[in-house]
C-alpha cells in the first residue's frame, strides 16, 4: 500500500501532524517504535495512583490566550477539559538558603503588583520587564498570525542570554530566581538559554496555567480520536531503520525486519540528531549531516514518582521549584544532589488521603552511562543504584520540603530511562534544545518530500510540539491556508 504521508514517531507532534495533514485529504500512516502512541506522555500507573511522565500543565490557554485559538483549531477545545491553577499562586518558589517560599499569581499585573510589593526598590526594573514578557511571549508562528516567518527563523539563535539580562536584578538574587525558575522545564543553563525562549515559556504561564482533567493520557486520546475519525492509521512497535529515496525525492522507508512502505511524503518527529543514520550519505550534503549530528540536546534528568501519606496542599492546583541558594537558577546537572534545582508536582489523581508526588531533578547521562549496554534487562548494580538514588532523593525532598509529609518510593527514572524512551542523546528530557547560536532545523530540508517537525523545530513543551506540527504542516500545505483556517477560530 502507498501513503502520501508517512510520519516518523507517534508523540504530541507526530499526532497533531498526522491530524492537520488528514483533514486536508493525505492518506497518512503513524509509525512508532513503542508499543503504544506517546508513551511518554500519556502517563502510567503506580501503587493505584496515575502519574502524569511528561505533561504537567499548559500555557496561554486562558480567555484570550494565544494558543486558544490552535486549540479550538485541532478541535480539542470541546473534548478536553482545563482546569485553571491556583490564581494567587499557580508557581511558587523556595530558596533554601533563604528560608523563604514565594509565589507567582496569574496574570501579568498581578504579578507586576506581587514583585513590586516584594521588592519594592526594583519596581523601576520590574514593570518594563513584566511588560516585555507581557508583548513578546507569543510572537512564535501560528500564535502570532502576522509573524514574518523568515524573520523568526534567522532571529531565533541570536540575541543575549537569559543570564545576562537578569544581571539588572542582582541586588534581588530571590527575585533572579523567581524570574529564572522556568528554565528548569526547558532545560537549557541560563548563561546558554536565549532570553526569548525563556519569555515564551514563562510568559504562557503568566498569561494563563491550566492542567487538563485526565492529564496527558486524555491528550492523548483526544489526538487519536480524531485521527480514527479521520481516517489516519497509527501503527506501534514499527520501527523506522532507512528513508528510502528515489530519483533523488523520498520515495518510502524500510521498517526493522525488511518491510518497505511506500511513500511521497515523510514528516520526521524523531530527535534530528539521529536523522543522518536513516537517509543515504548522498541525499544530504554533508554540512547539513554534521550540523544535525551536533545538535546540543537539554539536560537529562531523575524523575521520582512517589505517594505521600497526605493530601499535600502547597501542590493543589499549583506546583514548587526548589533551590538550593538564591539567584539566577542554573541547571547543575553534575553537582551533588543538595546543589541541584529542582521541580515538584503533585500526580493528577490520588488514592484516598494519600497523594502522588513527582520530582524532576536535572542530571548527567554519565551518572547511569556504564550501564547503558545492559539493554532493557539492566544489571543488579544499576538497580541498586537506582534504589540508592531514589532513597537519597526522597530524603532531599522531605527534608528542604517538609510539606510533603512521608513519601515512599514508587518509581525512578533515569537518563537511561529516558533514553530508552525518547532515544535523545544522553537522554535529553526534552530533547534538542534551544541554545543562543544554534540553528535549529527548519521543517524543510533539501530532499523533496522529506520535512522535520518536533520541539527542536519550533519550541520545547506542548506549545512548542504544536507550533511545531503547524510549521511543518504550513511548509506543505501552505502557511496562509492554515492561517486563514487559525483565523476563523480566534
Amino acid at each position: 500500500m502507498t501513503y502520501d504521508t508517512i510520519i516518523a514517531g507517534a508523540g504530541l507532534s507526530g499526532l497533531t501532524v498526522a491530524l492537520l495533514l488528514s483533514r486536508s485529504g493525505r492518506k497518512v500512516l503513524v509509525l512508532e517504535r513503542q508499543a503504544q502512541p506517546a508513551p511518554l506522555v500519556r502517563g502510567f500507573s503506580r501503587g493505584g495512583i496515575y502519574f502524569d511522565s511528561g505533561f504537567h500543565y499548559v500555557g496561554g490557554l486562558g480567555p484570550g490566550g494565544a494558543f486558544r485559538s490552535l486549540f479550538r483549531h485541532l478541535g480539542l477545545e470541546d473534548r478536553l477539559e482545563l482546569t485553571p491553577l491556583a490564581k494567587e499562586g499557580f508557581d511558587h518558589l523556595r530558596c533554601v538558603a533563604t528560608g523563604r517560599t514565594l509565589s507567582l499569581p496569574l496574570g501579568f499585573e498581578e504579578i507586576k503588583h506581587r514583585l513590586t510589593r516584594l521588592f519594592p526598590e526594583a519596581t523601576s526594573r520590574i514593570e518594563p520587564y513584566i511588560d516585555e514578557i507581557a508583548g513578546n511571549w507569543s510572537r512564535l508562528p501560528y500564535l502570532d498570525l502576522d509573524l514574518d516567518l523568515e524573520r523568526f527563523a534567522l532571529q531565533s539563535a541570536h540575541g543575549v542570554s537569559l543570564e545576562e539580562r537578569l544581571r539588572e536584578f542582582a541586588p534581588w538574587p530571590e527575585l533572579q530566581g523567581l524570574l529564572s525558575m522556568h528554565s528548569l522545564l526547558y532545560g537549557v543553563p541560563a548563561d546558554s538559554a536565549p532570553v526569548r525562549l525563556n519569555l515564551q515559556v514563562a510568559g504562557s504561564y503568566y498569561h494563563s496555567a491550566h492542567s487538563i482533567r485526565g492529564g496527558g493520557r486524555a491528550l492523548v486520546d483526544a489526538l487519536l480520536n480524531q485521527l480514527e475519525e479521520v481516517g489516519a492509521e497509527v501503527r506501534c512497535q514499527a520501527e523506522i531503520v532507512a528513508i528510502r529515496a528515489a530519483a533523488n525525492k523520498v520515495a518510502g522507508v524500510t521498517l526493522h525486519g525488511g518491510e518497505e512502505i511506500a511513500a511521497r511524503e515523510i514528516v520526521s518527529t524523531i530527535n534530528p540528531h539521529y536523522l543522518p543514520n536513516l537517509v543515504a550519505t548522498d541525499q544530504l550534503r554533508p554540512a547539513y549531516r554534521k550540523r544535525l549530528a551536533n545538535l546540543r540536546q537539554t539536560c537529562s534528568a531523575y524523575v521520582v514518582y512517589a505517594r505521600s501519606d497526605r493530601m499535600v496542599d502547597m501542590l493543589s492546583a499549583s506546583n514548587l521549584f526548589v533551590q538550593p541558594r538564591a539567584g539566577v537558577i542554573h541547571v547543575a546537572e553534575d553537582a551533588p544532589f543538595a546543589e541541584r534545582p529542582y521541580f515538584l508536582a503533585a500526580s493528577s489523581q490520588g488514592e484516598g488521603k494519600k497523594q502522588g508526588v513527582i520530582g524532576i531533578i536535572p542530571a548527567s547521562y554519565d551518572e547511569v552511562g556504564e550501564w547503558s549496554s545492559s539493554g532493557s534487562k539492566r544489571c543488579t548494580a544499576y538497580r541498586l543504584h537506582k534504589e540508592w538514588v531514589g532513597q537519597r532523593l526522597l530524603e532531599l525532598f522531605m527534608k528542604q520540603v517538609p510539606e510533603l509529609g512521608e513519601l515512599e518510593l514508587l518509581d525512578l527514572a533515569t537518563p537511561l530511562t529516558l533514553s530508552d524512551w525518547t532515544r535523545a542523546p544522553g537522554g535529553a528530557i526534552y530533547g534538542t534544545g534551544h541554545f543562543l547560536g544554534q540553528y535549529n532545523p527548519h521543517p524543510v530540508t533539501r530532499l523533496p518530500g522529506l520535512f522535520l517537525s518536533g520541539q527542536a523545530v519550533a519550541a520545547p513543551g506542548l506549545l512548542g510540539t504544536v507550533i511545531a506540527a503547524y510549521l511543518t504542516c504550513g511548509s506543505m500545505l501552505g502557511h496562509e491556508r492554515l492561517r486563514r483556517e487559525i483565523r476563523q477560530c480566534l
